[in-house]
């Protein structure tokens, strides 16, 4: 009788360490999609400002080089920041 209880007790440790496993497994993967999904949405946030940076300097330099400054339309683009 005893030796029943002993492996009753040793399969429920088994099934729940296993059910453990699944949630950590499953929590990693979503822990990991959402690190990517920042990870693009900040890349794109720094290419956009980095494009506005580039535009507005060449504006700079186009009106040190005794040009005009040339207004661009403010629904043409928004800065990421």
């Amino acid at each position: 009788m005893d030796m029943i209880q002993k492996d009753s007790i040793c399969n429920v440790i088994d099934e729940l360490l296993n059910e453990i496993e699944l949630i950590e497994h499953t929590l990693s993967l979503k822990v990991n999609q959402k690190i990517v999904n920042e990870n693009s949405t900040l890349l794109q946030q720094i290419q956009l400002t980095t494009m506005h940076l580039h535009h507005f300097e060449k504006k700079i330099n186009q009106v040190n080089d005794g040009g005009n400054w040339i207004r661009t339309p403010i629904n043409l683009g928004k800065l990421a920041f």
